[in-house]
Order: C-alpha cells, then sequence, then structure tokens
C-alpha cells in the first residue's frame, strides 16, 4: 500500500470528471488520494472497488433524489492485510449536469495495528465524503482514525431481527452461512424483505448483529458490501445484500452459494439445516435476544484456543465445543451428564497444546472436578465406558505426574467392579488402555503387583487371559519370559506358576509334534538361564519358574506320548533323557510314568549311538524287552538301510535273566535278507559281523548257530557271492583266514551237483577216472539223443588229464543303449528326509533339453506321488564328457561299452583241482548280474568250460547294469521328502516314463 507512512489510515476518491490522476481526458478515474497509496494498489485493488449500478426498481421510475438510492458500503481485506472501507453513492448529474455517475470514497486501513473485536461498530459508523472538487487538488490527507466519532448508537438484536421480519431460525441460518462462507468459497447473497430505498440501511443493522454474533477470528475475516443490482462473485466479498426480487430462481450463477431470498418466496438454498442445531448457534442467538452481551465467552473462546493447531479458531466444531464447556462451567453441570465423554474428549483436546496449563487453568481445574465426579461413581460400583477411561488415559500422556496415583487408583477399582460383575468386555477393554501407554502401565502393575491381595484378584486373571490368547506354546514362553523377567514378583509368585505350568500342558496337547515342541522348550529355557549376567543367576532362576516349566514338559511326554507314537529320530531328542539326575528321577516317579520312562530310556540307549550293545535292553522285564523290540522292529529296515549294523542286534538279543545273553541268529538272518533290497546288503553285514564278538566263538570264527544261519543264505539266495569272481574277491576273499575258511566251506557246499560228483570221483583215483569217463560219455549220449537238454546242462567229463579242445564262442547280440536313464542315489543319512534320483544323458544337448515340471513316483509300496517342487543340479563327468566329444572308445555317442573296465558282471568259473575259467561275449556288449547265480560258469577237473551268461542275462529277472561313463552329462534331481524305492519303481517327467535302472558305481 505504501512505503513509508503505512501506519496512517490513507484515502482515495474515484468519480467521472473533465480529467482525472491516470487519466487526462473526461471520465471515471480516481481524482484524489492520499500520497501513501502507489500507483499499482490503486489501480489493481482499489479502482475494481469503485463501482455502482442503480437499482432497477428506481431507474424505472426515473427517480431523481439522490438521497432515495441506496449507498453500497463495502468491506474488503487485501491479501497484505490491509482493511478497505468505502461507500460508492449514486450521482443524478456528473460535472456536465447531462449523464448520472457515482461517487467513491474509500479509507485504506493498513494491517497489523491492533484490530480490535469491535471494530466493526466504527466501520458500520464512519463517515464518508459525497463530492469532491479536482480543483481542490488531488492530494488528500492522511488519517490517524476513521472519521464519525467514538460513540455509536446501541443496536437491538431483537428489534432488528422484528424489524427486517427473520425469525430466529432464519437468523441462525444466516449466521451459520456467513461463518461457512469466511472460511470457504461459497458467497452468501441476501435479498431482505424491504424496501429498495432501506437495503443499505437494513443491511448495516444486520451487520451489526452478525458482527455481534461472530467470534473474533471469523469477524476479522469477513468481508461485505450493502448493496448490488444483481448477485455477482466479488473477491473479497462474503456477504453481499442485493436488490429485493433480483435472486431470480434458475439463476445458475448463484445456485451453488447460500442464497436467502427473504422477499414474499423466503427461498433458502444449500443450508444444512442439522448444522444450524448445533450448540453455539442456539446459545447465541438466545443470549443476543434477550439482551445480553456474549463477549465474555469470546474472550475464553479466544484464551482456550491458544496454542491450538493452525486454523483451529476458524472452525465451527470449536465452538460448539468451547460453548458448552463454557456453560458447564457457569454452573449448567446437566450438560455434562448428558453427553460426559465429549465433554472430557474436548478438555483433554485443549489441554494437551504444549505450555497449556499456565494458559487454560480454568479447563484443567473443569477437568479435575469431572474426574472426581467419576471416581466416587466407580466407588459405588460403577463401571466406566471405554470412552470415559481413553479421556483420562489421554489427560495422563500430558500430565502424567499430577494425575497418576488417582488415576491408578480408579483403573484398579473400575477393574475389580468389571470383574466382580464378570464384564469381560470392559476388563479387556480396560486393560488395553493400560497397556497403550508403557508408563501407565508400570505405574499400574507395579502398586497392583505390590499388593497380594490385588495381584490375586485383578494380575493372575489378567495373565489367564494373555496367556490363552497366544496361538502357541513359542507365544505363551514369551508372555511367561515379558512378565517374568519384568517385575520379579511375577517370576515368584506361586499362582503365576501355577497358571504357567497348566497353560503350558494345555498348549502342548494341541501340538502336532510334542518331541519337537519339548525339545524346543528346553531350549528356550536354557537360553533364559543362559540370559543371566554377571554370573547370577536371573529371576526366572532364582524362582524355579524355569526348572518347573522343564518338568511340566517333561511329565508330558511321560503322560501323553506312547513309545510306539515316535519315530527313533524323535526318541532322541527328548531332553529328560540327557538330564544327569535321570536316575533318581525316574525312581520319583509314579508307577504308571515309571515303566514309560524305562522304556524310552531303553529306546534312547539304543539309537542314541552308532554302536549300542545287543545287551542295551538288559534289565528291563520281559514283557518291557517285548513292547521296546517290538517298537524298534518296524524302523530297522531303514537302519539296515542306512548301514547302522549294530542297531540291529538289540531286537535279536535274547537272555533268560540268568546266564549271558545270546542273539537269535537265524532270526536276524532271515529279517535282513526280508529287509535287504539286494544281497549286497547282507553281504556287507557278513563281513561287518566278523569283527563284532557276539558273533564269534572264543577261539575264533563265527558261532555255530550263526554259520548255520549264514550257510542256509547262501544255499538260498546267496550262492552268487561265493561264486562270482567280482563279489568273491569285493566281499570274502579278503576275509582273515579263519573267516574265509568258512566261506570256502560254504563255496564248497553251494557247488552244483555235478562239481560236487566230480569232486567225489577224482578222490577215488584213477579208477574213479575211468568210472567218470564212462558217466560222461553216458551223459554225452543222453544229450545227443535229446534225453538231457543243452540249456544249463553240466558239461561232459572227462579224462583227469585232458586236451583242452579250443571253444568257439557265440557271438551275442549288441544291445541297444538307451540315450538317457536314471537311477536311485542312496541317501546315507537317516535323519534326512530327501530322495535324489541321477538323470544321466549321452549329450549335452539331451541335458539341456531336461527341464522337467512335474515328477510322478511309483514307489516300493506301489504307491503313486506326484511332485512339483525339487531341487536340479548338474553332475558332470567332465573326463567321460571329454572322451565322449572326441570319439574315443567307449565314446556314450557311439553307444559301445567299454571293453574290460566297465563290466559289472562277469561269468566267472571256480577253479577245483586246476580247471580254468572263461570268458564269453557277454563280457563285450553289457553287464549283466542274476540273483540266483544262473549265469555263473564252474571249471571241472578236464578242463571243459560251463556254460556262461549271454547278453540278456540267464535269469528273466536279472537286472542290466548300465555303465555310467557312457553318460557323462548328468543332473542330481532331489525332493525333500522321504520316500522307499525299489527295482520295481518308476520314475515319469511330464509325461514321459523312465524305469529305475541299476548302474555301475562310477569314480
Amino acid at each position: 500500500m505504501s512505503n513509508s507512512t503505512s501506519h496512517l489510515i490513507q484515502q482515495q476518491m474515484y468519480t467521472r470528471e473533465r480529467r482525472g490522476i491516470f487519466r487526462s481526458t473526461e471520465g471515471f478515474d480516481t481524482v484524489a488520494n492520499s500520497k501513501g497509496l502507489d500507483t499499482s494498489f490503486i489501480k489493481k485493488v482499489l479502482h475494481p472497488l469503485c463501482v455502482y449500478d442503480a437499482p432497477a426498481a428506481l431507474t424505472a421510475r426515473g427517480e431523481k433524489q439522490e438521497s432515495v438510492y441506496p449507498e453500497a458500503m463495502h468491506l474488503v481485506r487485501t491479501e497484505s492485510g490491509d482493511v478497505v472501507l468505502g461507500r460508492s453513492i449514486y450521482k443524478a448529474a456528473d460535472f456536465t449536469g447531462l449523464r448520472s455517475a457515482f461517487f467513491t470514497h474509500n479509507y485504506v486501513i493498513p494491517g497489523g495495528q491492533g484490530e480490535s473485536p469491535s471494530d466493526y461498530k466504527q466501520w458500520l459508523n464512519t463517515s464518508f465524503v459525497d463530492t469532491y472538487d479536482i480543483e481542490q487538488g488531488t492530494e488528500l490527507p492522511e488519517l490517524e482514525r476513521l472519521p464519525g466519532g467514538s460513540v455509536f448508537p446501541s443496536v437491538d438484536p431483537s428489534a432488528v431481527l422484528s424489524q427486517l421480519q427473520l425469525s430466529e431460525e432464519v437468523f441462525k441460518q444466516i449466521l451459520y452461512a456467513v461463518m461457512m462462507s469466511a472460511t470457504g468459497r461459497k458467497k452468501v447473497y441476501i435479498a431482505l424483505n424491504v424496501p429498495v430505498e432501506a437495503v443499505a440501511s437494513s443491511a448495516k443493522l444486520l451487520l451489526g448483529v452478525l458482527y455481534a454474533a461472530l467470534p473474533y477470528a471469523f469477524r476479522n475475516r469477513l468481508g461485505f458490501l450493502t448493496y448490488a443490482k444483481e448477485p455477482h462473485s466479488r473477491k473479497g466479498i462474503h456477504l453481499m445484500f442485493v436488490e429485493p426480487f433480483s435472486l431470480r430462481p434458475g439463476n445458475r450463477n448463484v445456485e451453488k452459494d447460500f442464497v436467502f431470498d427473504l422477499t414474499n418466496s423466503g427461498r433458502v438454498l444449500n443450508v444444512d439445516a442439522e448444522q444450524v442445531r448445533q450448540p453455539y448457534f442456539d446459545w447465541i442467538t438466545r443470549t443476543l435476544l434477550n439482551g445480553e452481551t456474549p463477549d465474555d465467552f469470546f474472550k475464553f473462546a479466544e484464551q482456550m484456543l491458544t496454542g491450538m493447531e493452525a486454523g483451529r479458531d476458524l472452525t465451527l466444531s470449536s465452538y460448539h465445543e468451547l460453548i458448552t464447556l463454557y456453560r458447564i462451567e457457569q454452573e449448567e453441570r446437566g450438560l455434562y451428564n448428558e453427553r460426559r465423554i465429549s465433554v472430557l474428549r474436548s478438555l483433554t483436546d485443549y489441554l494437551s497444546s504444549p505450555d497449556a496449563l499456565p494458559r487454560k487453568m480454568r479447563l484443567n481445574d473443569l477437568f479435575l472436578s469431572f474426574f472426581d465426579h467419576e471416581f466416587d461413581r466407580v466407588k459405588d460400583g460403577y463401571i466406566p465406558d471405554v470412552g470415559l477411561v481413553d479421556c483420562f488415559k489421554d489427560y495422563y500422556k500430558v500430565h502424567a505426574r499430577s494425575s497418576e496415583n488417582r488415576l491408578v487408583e480408579y483403573l484398579i477399582r473400575s477393574l475389580n467392579n468389571a470383574y466382580t460383575a464378570r464384564n469381560t468386555e470392559a476388563v479387556t477393554y480396560i486393560y488395553h488402555t493400560i497397556e497403550e501407554n508403557p508408563s501407565l502401565g508400570k505405574s499400574y502393575f507395579t502398586k497392583v503387583l505390590g499388593n497380594p491381595a490385588l495381584t490375586k484378584l485383578l494380575f493372575i486373571p489378567y495373565m489367564d487371559s494373555q496367556m490363552k490368547r497366544t496361538p502357541d506354546v513359542k507365544g505363551l514362553l514369551a508372555v511367561v519370559h515379558e512378565w517374568g523377567s519384568r517385575y520379579i514378583e511375577v517370576s515368584a509368585n506361586a499362582d503365576f506358576q501355577l497358571l504357567a505350568e497348566s497353560a503350558l500342558m494345555g498348549k502342548l496337547r494341541a501340538e502336532r509334534k510334542p518331541v519337537e515342541t519339548v525339545a524346543a522348550i528346553h531350549q528356550r529355557l536354557q537360553q533364559w538361564e543362559s540370559s543371566s549376567t554377571g554370573g547370577q543367576l536371573s529371576t526366572l532362576e532364582q524362582s524355579g519358574l524355569t526348572e518347573r516349566l522343564q518338568e511340566a514338559s517333561d511329565r508330558y511326554l511321560l503322560t501323553e506320548v506312547e513309545l510306539k507314537e515316535i519315530s527313533p529320530d524323535q526318541v532322541v531328542q527328548i531332553p529328560f533323557l540327557t538330564r544327569p539326575d535321570l536316575v533318581q528321577w525316574v525312581g520319583k516317579l509314579p508307577a504308571p510314568l515309571k515303566g514309560q520312562a524305562v522304556r524310552l530310556i531303553a529306546a534312547y540307549d539304543w539309537f542314541s549311538t552308532e554302536d549300542p550293545e545287543p545287551s542295551v535292553l538288559e534289565g528291563l522285564e520281559p514283557g518291557e524287552v517285548e513292547k521296546v523290540q517290538d517298537w524298534a522292529y518296524s524302523w530297522l529296515p531303514q537302519q539296515l538301510a542306512e548301514g547302522h549294523f549294530a542297531r540291529l542286534l538289540p531286537a535279536f538279543y535274547r537272555s533268560d535273566g540268568t546266564d549271558e545273553g545270546i542273539l537269535d541268529f537265524a532270526r536276524l538272518v532271515s529279517s535282513i535278507r526280508k529287509w535287504a533290497k539286494g544281497n549286497d546288503t547282507m553281504y556287507r553285514f557278513i563281513r561287518w559281523s566278523e569283527g563284532h564278538a557276539e558273533f564269534a566263538t572264543p577261539r575264533g570264527g563265527f558261532e555255530p548257530a550263526y554259520r548255520r544261519a549264514l550257510l542256509l543264505f547262501f544255499q538260498k539266495e546267496g550262492r552268487e557271492g561265493l561264486h562270482k569272481k567280482t563279489l568273491w574277491r569285493e566281499y570274502f576273499e579278503p576275509a582273515k583266514p579263519v573267516f574265509k575258511n568258512f566261506y570256502l566251506t560254504a563255496r564248497h557246499e553251494t557247488d552244483t551237483p555235478l562239481v560236487k560228483t566230480l569232486r567225489r570221483f577224482r578222490k577215488g583215483g584213477v579208477i574213479s577216472g575211468i568210472v567218470l569217463v564212462v558217466i560222461a560219455g553216458t551223459l554225452g549220449g543222453l544229450k545227443a539223443a535229446g534225453v538231457i537238454g543243452s540249456e544249463a546242462t553240466p558239461a561232459p567229463v572227462t579224462t583227469p588229464k585232458p586236451v583242452q579242445q579250443p571253444v568257439v564262442e557265440p557271438t551275442a547280440p549288441v544291445k541297444e543303449e538307451p540315450t538317457a536313464i536314471v537311477t536311485h542315489v542312496p541317501n546315507t543319512k537317516a535323519t534326512t528326509k530327501m530322495v535324489k534320483l541321477l538323470f544321466a544323458f549321452q549329450t549335452s544337448a539331451e541335458q539341456a533339453a531336461f527341464k522337467p515340471k512335474k515328477l510322478v513316483i511309483v514307489g516300493a509300496d506301489q504307491q503313486e506321488y506326484s511332485y512339483e517342487n525339487f531341487t536340479l543340479a548338474e553332475q558332470n563327468d567332465k573326463e567321460a564328457a571329454s572322451k565322449a566329444n572326441t570319439g574315443q572308445p567307449g565314446d556314450a555317442k557311439t553307444g559301445s561299452a567299454t571293453v574290460g573296465s566297465t563290466i559289472a558282471g562277469e561269468a566267472t568259473g571256480s577253479t577245483v583241482g586246476g580247471g580254468t575259467s572263461s570268458r564269453n561275449s557277454a563280457d563285450q556288449v553289457g553287464t549283466v548280474t542274476g540273483q540266483s547265480g544262473a549265469g555263473t560258469t564252474s571249471g571241472t577237473p578236464t578242463g571243459e568250460s560251463g556254460t556262461a551268461t549271454d547278453g540278456t542275462g540267464t535269469g528273466s529277472d536279472a537286472p542290466t547294469k548300465y555303465d555310467l561313463k557312457q553318460y557323462p552329462y548328468r543332473t542330481l534331481l532331489t525332493i525333500w521328502q522321504r520316500l522307499e524305492l525299489d527295482d520295481a519303481s518308476t520314475v515319469t517327467v511330464d509325461g514321459e516314463e523312465y524305469p529305475l535302472v541299476q548302474v555301475k558305481t562310477a569314480d
């Protein structure tokens, strides 16, 4: 506005003249102004306000008297905070005397000059100049104050409303619209039901009442215009009085604004009737109409709004809240009883601002009086609503020091009432309130836990609900640890310990894996103990709580879990089996639990070591021994497959209780034969047994009963291991002499009938030789005559020193090698649950194309299992792949077998009395094994060869072993689940079936 004298009031006058300040020709222009107004401000701010349109009703009748025309008084606040107060009046003739004009006089009141709430009275009674002669000069004086005096006529609001024919309801609506417009974009247009000549004077009367009803913050924002011919939006004008009947229905320019057509139609638009019924509008209207002043409330409201967030003083809801508080303070206590929670929330809201207490002590005193009132109600057994508790909690956040003790006592009494009435909902929300504020919670629980009666009455039920809400054992232990370590009184409290123990047992009953869960409990409790600092025992240890929970979990296993329901892997996880005082602990158990504990201890001793003593079950009652052995029997096939041979023995141990026990060798060997997937397992077990005293006599060698059981095995199923050269060399030839002699004896016992006969004849000398020739000739004749078939028939007997004839080896058909094979890789760890399948390919392209999505396996139980989640890992044989790519012998690309070094199942002969062995063409095309030894050729004293196996195997059940070096590109597929497979199992990948094959182990 001005540069140096902005503290003074500036003036500006505007009309039609021969010339003006900004133009040299005739027309409307500023004709005079104060020196503090700059040119830009005059043109941009003041000129748009210099407007007057004569009423249509007066111009229509040709009215010439200027005083009849309503004056257009305006008040606008600029962006800089200045107040423009002006008036435009009708002039019947300009300087020419021929045309009508208007004259505008503006005062510019600088902002920030200590504006008073009562300034509106001065504004409405300011004196303005009606004319000005430019010849007097263009500069106007700067003023210290507005002209018009300091004494203003009093306004009777009741009389004004009566004069203007406004009801209380309409006045409330206008007041609501004006307050909303002062803070928003909507305009207020009013057409009063008065003659057009009285529009401006009536508007000023109504403005006086409205200003008196407006809180201070709204007074300092309102802009108005006392007369306009038509409604139109003008910047800075919130309230506009217009010529009667100018608010025509359907006017789209005002359809979204507040419209009050108070002429004959009485039409009101866009006013929320519900808002008008709020407390402030009722009170202010009643106060003004009763001739009372609201200034005391306005001062109260201004003080209470100090320090609140920006814009809070321009929110209608603030005054609805504050008028309620003000009236309650003025002894209208009934208002509190009607709206307790809203009143308390309002108080806590206004008291929550920084440094609120010194300035708002009136509200603080009011709040404390309400708290005392509510405390008395609780003493009488009242259970407070959640809203009341929240209000007191919010007050505590701001003023904890002065209210803590009283609030804690209030909460204790409230909870006691809720528990007495079994009102669980009230208990829950009160405790929720306490938990939300750590400081309040600490004060509350310190007081409760310091009183044994309150602990039992309030804390234990609370902990019961907390423990029940936990979803599992882990959550329960977290609650116990939190409270037991936070408050020393808790962990040592007998009721708390009993509650924790009971809750733990309940959670354990819901667990699907109790052994693993109890093991986790022990681990967690050990962590509590290890968290002790300075070598001192933790609070939980000192109280004995950890020991009690451990004991409870151990007893649960004994009470609820049977040995037959768990696996050996789970048995070795049972925590109490490793406690140092196990014997004493078991001795104190009741009889039913003692038997269960003894069985578990025996099972633990059995499976917790790799080499348990066969007599591990000695000391148990015969019935208990049988129970443990029956349980273990179902898990022994897995132990056998994983090579844990020593763990088989206790299942076959027998003792009458007087002498040293023995092994049931026959049943042991029979069981291994049944469980083993192949004879190789039995061969390994036999060699393993050589080093264990349980199988040997004091003088060395196997026990007779064990020898008989083994001999039966060799005769029925294991003959191949004694007569097949590769198996003999691998398993039995390296044995010590005392055991090797037995294997040689077993091999003689399992010779073919022909070999046994020849052996007997050889012992008879020359006569026996002659007899042998006769027998051989006879057999040869029978064979030629077709009486004896040629297949698998012993060779004819010759003289002791025969001349060996050349043998023409038949040409075996070349086996067609598949381009890809799959084999099962045994899992050597009993505790790991996985299935490994090795897919091997002859070329890298076939391996690259192998991208399985779905796997279907038929297991040993002949059930079908489907998998989509597995892992793949390449395990290529770089050396074999290099040979394959260069085309060396044995190249996988050709499909031919590598001669000599890759044979897994040679046709061998046993040399007896200087006989020799021969190898047929099966060695050149593939490797074949037979389970019964049918493909084995035995040499004879005459030097003739036995019949060798062909390339397809002698027996129909003999599986083909493939040389892995022919398939250098390999992908290992792992399924993380245990599944038993056998030779009949099949693997289907994305619809294509792969039978499982046996392979020669690659380096």
